[in-house]
C-alpha cells in the first residue's frame, strides 16, 4: 500500500471519532506505520498535567511484545538532554553510535530497553507549548533515516497530536457540560440557547417539566410565546430586544400558563452573543420556575399587612439599638412612650434609663447588663417608668438579640415597648378585691362556725327536755297503763274489749317514746358523751337497717377513748347525713362504712353500689345534705372528698386530723 493512501487512511479514521476511541485508534495507527516502516518500538509520552514534571506513557506498541518500561518518568531527571532537545520543537534523530558524552544519562535509559536508533518528535498544536512526544524506534541495528521517512512520520505524528488534542477539549467540554447540567439540576433550572437568526430554541427536558407538559416540545421561541402570560408577553419581547441593544444580560420575571394549570411564574437570565459584524447571534442562558418564591412573597405581603394591623391593636412601640448601644431606628409610639418631644434633638437611650423609676431601676438594669455583655439572648420585664407629662407608668419590654461581637458584646437589638398601665392598675385592683374576698371568706367560715355551734347547742338543749321530761312523762303513763291492763285481767271477760284496748294505748305510748328518743339523738346525740362514738354509731345503723335501709358492714380500727367533742360530733352527723342521702337517693342494697385512726388522723369513708352521679354535674348545685358534709369537716379543719360515677356507686370520706387527749 502506497504511503498516501496509508496516511489518507489514517487521518480520516479520526474525523467524527468519538473522543473515547482514540487512544485504541493511536495505538493501532503506531502499529500499521510501524510494519509499513519495519520499525520495532513506538512509544507515545505526554505530561501527566500541565505543572507536572512527570511524564505518562499514554500509547505503546511493540513488535516484540510490551517491554518492561516505566508508565510514569521524572522526564527532565530520566533524559535530560532529550528534553532540551523536544523542547525546542523539532523533531530529531538519536542514534547509539553517535550520542555524545552529554547525553550519557538518557543513554542509560535508551540501553535498558535495547534501543539502537530513534526518530523523536514533539506533539505540538498551533503555537502551544509541546504537549507530549512520539519516539519511532529500532532495537535490532541502527537505521538510517531518510528526510523524507522523516517527513512522513511528522505527519503521523501531527495526526496523533491532533487527534489527542481534540480528545482533550471533547473531555473538558464534556465535563463542563455535565457540571453545567449538575449546577442546573441543582438549581431546579433549564438551559437555553436561542438563535437569533434562525430563532430557533434548544432547551433541557426541564423546559417541558417547567411548562406541565402543556406543549409537545418548544423548540422556537413562537412555541414558547404561545404560554407566556397575555399581560406579560409585551415586556418579555422588549427585554430580549433591550439585551441586545444594551449590550446587557437579559434578565426578566414572566408568568406562563400551562394548560388548565395555574400560572407559574418563571425567571430567566441569559447572556447576548453577537456576530463578527455586530448583529445579534445568540442569546444564552437559563430559567427557573419561581411560582413558590412569588407565592412566599405574596404571603410575606399579607404577613406584614396583618403585623401592621396587629402591631397597631397591641399599640407596641419599637426600636432598633446598633453598635455602642446606639439607638438607630425609633418609631412614633415609642417615642409617645417614653414621652420624647417631637423633634426633640435628645439621646433616646439615655432619655429612657433617667426615667425608669429609681424602684425599678436596679433590676433593669441588671437586665439589660445579661443581654448586652452576658449572652442572654431574651428580655421580658415590666417596670414602672416616670413619664414626663403623664406621671408615673408601667411599661411591658420586650427584646431580642440579633447579632454580638466576637468578644460576645451586642451590637444589634431589636425591641418593643408596651403601655400596661391600664392593665397593672387593674391588676392591683384585682389583688385588693381579692384579698377582702378572702378576708371575707374567712369571716363566713368563722361565722358558719359560729351557727353550727350554736345550733347544736339549741340542738342538745331541745335534745334534754326532750328526754328529761317528755320522755319520762310518757313513760309514767305507760307504767300506769300497765297497772290498768293487769287490774282489768282480774275482772270478768266481759271486760276484754276495754283490756285490748288500753293494750293498744300501751304499745303506742311505747312506739312514742322510742321515737322520741331517737328524734333526742337526731337532735343531739348524748349518746356519744354517754356510751362513746363507736357505741352510738353502732345504735344509728341498727335503727337505720331496721327501716328496710340497705345492708351496712361497719369496720373500725384504732378509735381512741377519748375524742375531742366537736370532732365526735361531726364524724356522727356525718354518717347520719350520708345515710340519710344513701336511703333518698342511691338506691344501693349494700353500703360499708369504714373508720379508722392513724397517724393523728380520723380516716372515715362511706360507700355504696347504687346508681351514682356525675359529680362535676352537681357541684354547682350540691344538696344541703353534701353541702352541710362539707362545711361540718372544714370547720374541724378536715378534708372533704367525693368520688361518683353513673352506675358504679358513690364514695364520700372525710380526713379530720387530731392529737390525742385533746379535749
Amino acid at each position: 500500500m502506497p504511503f498516501e493512501t496509508l496516511l489518507f487512511d489514517i487521518s480520516s479514521r479520526y474525523i467524527n471519532l468519538p473522543a473515547d476511541q482514540i487512544d485504541t485508534c493511536i495505538e493501532e495507527d503506531q502499529q500499521r506505520i510501524c510494519e509499513w516502516f519495519d520499525l520495532d518500538l513506538s512509544s507515545l509520552w505526554q505530561w501527566e498535567n500541565i505543572n507536572s514534571k512527570y511524564m505518562i506513557l499514554t500509547h505503546l506498541y511493540s513488535a516484540q511484545g510490551r517491554p518492561d518500561h516505566p508508565d510514569r518518568i521524572d522526564a527532565h531527571k530520566v533524559v535530560p538532554w532529550i528534553m532540551r532537545k523536544v523542547e525546542k520543537g523539532e523533531p530529531f534523530i538519536l542514534s547509539t553510535k553517535d550520542i555524545g558524552t552529554e547525553a550519557k544519562v538518557d543513554q542509560q535509559f535508551r540501553e535498558a530497553y535495547g534501543v539502537k536508533s530513534s526518530v523523536i518528535i514533539p506533539l505540538v498544536v498551533g503555537r502551544a507549548a509541546f504537549h507530549g512526544v512520539v519516539s519511532f524506534d529500532t532495537l535490532r541495528d541502527e537505521r538510517l533515516w531518510t528526510k523524507q521517512t522523516i517527513n512522513r512520520l511528522v505527519m503521523v505524528s501531527q495526526i496523533f497530536s491532533s487527534a489527542l488534542a481534540r480528545k482533550v477539549i471533547d473531555t473538558k467540554l464534556r465535563n463542563n457540560e455535565a457540571r453545567l447540567r449538575i449546577a442546573a439540576d441543582s438549581a431546579d433550572a433549564d438551559l437555553w440557547e436561542l438563535d437569533m437568526i434562525t430563532e430557533e430554541l434548544r432547551a433541557t427536558d426541564k423546559a417541558l417539566e417547567m411548562t406541565s407538559n402543556a406543549l409537545d416540545k418548544i423548540d422556537t421561541i413562537d412555541s414558547l410565546k404561545q404560554i407566556i402570560h397575555p399581560d406579560d408577553l409585551d415586556t418579555f419581547s422588549q427585554a430580549i430586544s433591550r439585551s441586545f441593544e444594551q449590550h446587557r444580560q437579559l434578565k426578566i420575571e414572566y408568568r406562563i400558563v400551562p394548560g388548565s394549570d395555574s400560572p407559574k411564574w418563571i425567571y430567566s437570565m441569559g447572556k447576548p452573543y453577537f456576530r463578527a459584524d455586530g448583529t445579534p447571534d445568540r442569546l444564552l442562558g437559563l430559567s427557573i420556575d419561581i411560582t413558590k418564591r412569588k407565592k412566599m412573597e405574596d404571603e410575606l405581603k399579607v404577613s406584614r399587612k396583618r403585623l401592621a394591623v396587629a402591631i397597631d391593636i397591641a399599640e407596641l412601640g419599637f426600636y432598633e439599638m446598633g453598635e455602642n448601644y446606639q439607638i438607630v431606628f425609633l418609631d412614633e409610639r415609642m417615642r409617645s412612650f417614653l414621652g420624647i418631644p417631637r423633634g426633640a434633638k435628645v439621646n433616646p437611650r439615655q432619655f429612657w434609663l433617667e426615667n425608669i423609676h429609681e424602684g425599678d431601676l436596679f433590676f433593669v438594669k441588671g437586665a439589660i447588663q445579661a443581654v448586652t455583655t452576658e449572652g442572654t439572648d431574651h428580655l421580658v420585664l415590666d417596670y414602672r417608668y416616670r413619664h414626663p407629662q403623664r406621671g408615673v407608668i408601667y411599661l411591658h419590654h420586650l427584646s431580642n438579640v440579633l447579632q454580638r461581637d466576637e468578644t460576645g458584646r451586642a451590637n444589634r437589638i431589636i425591641g418593643v415597648l408596651r403601655d400596661v398601665t391600664e392593665t397593672k392598675r387593674a391588676e392591683e385592683a384585682l389583688q385588693v378585691h381579692q384579698q377582702l374576698i378572702l378576708e371575707h371568706k374567712k369571716e363566713l367560715q368563722q361565722l358558719t362556725g359560729r351557727l353550727i355551734s350554736d345550733q347544736e347547742e339549741e340542738l342538745r338543749r331541745l335534745s334534754r327536755e326532750l328526754h328529761d321530761d317528755l320522755t319520762q312523762r310518757l313513760a309514767v303513763l305507760a307504767i300506769e297503763a300497765g297497772k290498768l291492763e293487769l287490774q282489768m285481767n282480774t275482772l270478768d271477760s266481759t271486760f276484754a274489749d276495754y283490756v285490748y284496748g288500753i293494750t293498744r294505748i300501751k304499745e303506742q305510748l311505747i312506739r312514742i317514746s322510742e321515737d322520741v328518743h331517737r328524734l333526742s339523738r337526731q337532735l343531739h346525740p348524748t349518746i356519744i358523751n354517754d356510751l362513746g362514738l363507736i357505741h352510738a354509731v353502732k345504735i344509728e345503723l341498727d335503727a337505720f337497717m331496721k327501716q328496710s335501709m340497705p345492708q351496712i358492714t361497719f369496720t373500725h380500727e384504732n378509735i381512741p377513748d377519748t375524742i375531742d367533742q366537736d370532732i365526735a360530733l361531726c364524724l356522727y352527723r356525718f354518717i347520719q347525713e350520708g345515710l340519710r342521702n344513701i336511703a333518698s337517693h342511691s338506691k344501693a342494697d349494700k353500703c360499708e362504712l369504714f373508720l379508722r385512726y392513724a397517724d393523728q388522723i380520723f380516716d372515715l369513708t362511706l360507700q355504696d353500689n347504687g346508681k351514682g352521679f356525675h359529680p362535676k354535674e352537681v357541684k354547682s348545685k350540691l344538696g344541703l345534705g353534701l353541702s352541710s358534709m362539707r362545711e361540718r369537716v372544714q370547720f374541724v379543719h378536715g378534708e372533704f372528698f367525693l368520688d361518683s360515677a353513673p352506675g358504679q356507686g358513690t364514695s364520700i370520706r372525710a380526713c379530720i386530723p387530731h392529737h390525742k387527749g385533746e379535749e
